[in-house]
């Protein structure tokens, strides 16, 4: 039995039609929520959001406000001495935006008065995400308020999430 291009063409068609057809039904099973949500990493903020305006308090009440104006920063400083460029701002913002902590099971009790806070807007949401950060000695912890959720991120993370004062 010999096949025409158009026969052969439909049978490719279909077999690959198939073929994806079991490779999403079979992901689903490897891959369900169960098995994710043990070690799973997690965002700090949501992927492709746009960050408006981020408010850091720090422990001595010392506080930093960035704006978004346009395509350049706003920024604003409260008791202390603070010269970041366009481009140092900018990478703060992609750190915030792209790292991913370890989810920690439950609520920490963390002694002493050394949370740093901070409020940061997003594009398209109408409240701010409120965090807590915490620099131990071998970690950061980031307690997201508005979700009741805690993260523990590498300790190197606190000198790309927090500015330096100078």
């Amino acid at each position: 039995m010999k096949l025409s291009r158009t026969a052969w063409n439909n049978i490719i068609i279909f077999s690959v039609m198939i073929f994806i057809l079991v490779i999403n039904v079979t992901d689903d099973k490897l891959f369900s929520e169960q098995a994710t949500s043990k070690g799973a990493f997690e965002a700090i903020l949501p992927l492709h959001s746009i960050v408006l305006t981020m408010e850091i308090t720090l422990p001595g009440k010392q506080e930093i406000r960035y704006e978004r104006i346009g395509r350049h920063w706003k920024l604003t400083t409260r008791g202390l001495l603070l010269a970041q460029t366009d481009q140092q701002i900018e990478q703060m913002m992609m750190t915030w935006q792209q790292s991913k902590g370890l989810i920690q099971a439950g609520n920490l009790v963390i002694q002493g008065d050394s949370a740093i806070a901070v409020e940061i807007a997003v594009a398209g949401k109408d409240t701010p995400y409120n965090f807590m950060l915490y620099a131990l000695h071998d970690q950061l912890l980031v307690n997201s308020v508005n979700d009741k959720r805690w993260l523990a991120l590498p300790q190197y993370l606190t000198q790309q999430l927090i500015p330096n004062s100078r």
